[in-house]
């Protein structure tokens, strides 16, 4: 009988541990599955940064005392890159897509692509003092790095 109760004892725990790897499993599946659906658009999403890059680009190299005068289809177009540049921005923000601009923090390679070090007088080094390029991140994760110049 003994040996009957050590083979029963074994076998429930063979069973204990089985039950808990089927359940570490779908747990793990699910996890995976869920962030395949959060991330399933970052490549499509890393594709529009450009075309928020160029509107943004208009919008900041638009001469304001030409959009301000009398000039309406130039005013009627600042109005329209302003807006679809909004709309785009609103858009990401929907889908996760935050935009970042590390402007006086310290470097970090995780989140910065450096473009160049060089002096800058009163500020500490290892700090960004300008972003040519914004970064963007997608839940958490870097979708892309800002470009960034720190001070040596």
């Amino acid at each position: 009988i003994k040996e009957k109760d050590e083979q029963i004892t074994q076998l429930q725990d063979l069973y204990r541990r089985s039950l808990a790897e089927q359940e570490n499993l779908r747990q793990r599946t699910k996890k995976e599955i869920d962030e395949k659906a959060v991330f399933a658009i970052q490549k499509f999403s890393k594709d529009l940064l450009t075309t928020a890059d160029n509107l943004e680009l208009t919008l900041k190299n638009s001469p304001p005392e030409e959009v301000r005068k009398e000039n309406k289809p130039l005013s009627d177009l600042f109005t329209g890159v302003s807006l679809t540049h909004a709309e785009l921005l609103k858009c990401f923000k929907r889908h996760g897509i935050e935009k970042y601009e590390p402007l006086g923090e310290k470097f970090d390679p995780n989140l910065h692509q450096a473009l160049f070090t060089g002096p800058v007088p009163g500020k500490e080094p290892g700090t960004v003092f300008e972003v040519p390029k914004t970064g963007y991140m997608i839940h958490g994760r870097v979708l892309r790095p800002a470009d960034v110049c720190v001070v040596k």
